[in-house]
């Protein structure tokens, strides 16, 4: 139960986090923002998708 409440709840808390934290260093002047958001948006975009593969590996089985 505790992986479950990992991949529907701690990670997709994780990636809101990681789409602000994109949204606030796009903003940014600064190279190395802008580097370190793509990271914050590479980092939301995997925590936002475990979840939806995680339903279909599981619709799998």
């Amino acid at each position: 139960m505790a992986a479950l409440g990992f991949f529907f709840i701690i990670l997709p808390c994780l990636a809101i986090v990681s789409f602000t934290c994109f949204a606030a260093c796009r903003a940014r002047r600064q190279k190395v923002f802008k580097a370190l958001a793509y990271v914050c948006l590479s980092v939301g975009v995997i925590c936002g998708l475990t979840p939806v593969g995680v339903l279909i590996w599981a619709s799998t089985l």
